[in-house]
């Protein structure tokens, strides 16, 4: 037995809350797996698990073990990665974490074009709850910029900058108040991703401080927040960049054009190792590339 294989099966164990499917994804019995993780629990001195008929449970010492077992792994992987890329073709699986505003619009052109060009790698393209921090589970979490966020577990690398403004449909602003100010935004509803909701304000670029009092629809789908908008359920506070082919058609267009949110960026974090695999480097480097010569937002 080795530290190796017993952090795996506890890890696999947690994540699934079952021995059975760690085993099936490790390719081993379910009795290979519990004594994997009774060796590691004797050697904690403490259990890390709590088994039941139907389910299995973390321990207060699991859930304090997990974050590290789970760090010890991609420490091991990555040095293990590194060690076979001398003249390597790139290959294996990338997991990605994205919301999902920004895998459709953003990750997906760049996604075909890096797969065109690495067919041997693959991608996994997993939906991020807005708002939710990076995690160690994915090799990439593309998410915005955190200020509070200061974890020894992960770096991060700013992709690009980009403002927020309003948009409206045409028939939305002819069946309601004329819009000439900020002020006026007070009469008029507004659609809201659930983070916003929850915040209730976005700081504008004059540094002033811009408070979502009216709103009626709540939604991290953005295609049920473009759907609303064009059908003139309220106005929209978002990215250009997301919108291209919306103000192409002139479904959408922008109200205010002067008010916009402050500098914003979207980040890439990704584990913290002596040793960055190469197909996460890449894919980095590619979707810089590809967002500063396609994309504006």
């Amino acid at each position: 037995m080795d530290w190796l294989s017993a952090a795996k099966s506890f890890i696999l164990t947690a994540e699934y809350g079952s021995f059975t499917q760690a085993a099936e994804e490790l390719n081993i019995s379910s009795s290979a797996v519990s004594k994997r993780i009774d060796w590691l629990e004797k050697q904690m001195g403490q259990s890390l698990l709590i088994r039941t008929t139907r389910h299995v449970q973390l321990s207060e010492a699991g859930h304090l073990l997990l974050p590290k077992a789970q760090a010890l792994i991609a420490q091991f992987d990555h040095i293990l990665e590194h060690s076979q890329e001398v003249n390597k073709t790139p290959s294996g699986t990338l997991k990605i974490a994205a919301t999902l505003a920004v895998g459709n619009s953003l990750l997906m052109p760049s996604i075909q074009a890096f797969l065109a060009q690495y067919p041997q790698i693959k991608i996994q393209l997993n939906v991020l709850a807005p708002g939710t921090l990076p995690d160690l589970h994915h090799d990439l979490v593309i998410t915005r910029h955190y200020n509070e966020f200061d974890s020894v577990a992960h770096k991060g690398t700013c992709l690009l900058e980009y403002q927020m403004k309003l948009f409206a449909s045409p028939c939305y602003l002819q069946r309601h108040s004329a819009i000439k100010s900020v002020d006026d935004l007070a009469g008029h509803k507004m659609l809201l991703s659930s983070y916003y909701q929850k915040k209730g304000h976005i700081m504008l670029s004059d540094n002033s401080i811009f408070t979502f009092k009216d709103y009626n629809f709540v939604s991290d789908h953005l295609d049920a927040m473009l759907e609303a908008a064009i059908q003139g359920m309220g106005l929209m506070l978002i990215s250009a960049g997301y919108i291209h082919k919306q103000l192409q058609e002139g479904t959408l267009v922008p109200v205010l054009p002067h008010v916009k949110s402050a500098n914003k960026q979207l980040w890439a974090y990704y584990p913290n190792s002596a040793f960055i695999p190469i197909k996460t480097r890449l894919f980095i480097d590619h979707l810089k590339q590809q967002l500063a010569t396609q994309h504006t937002l």
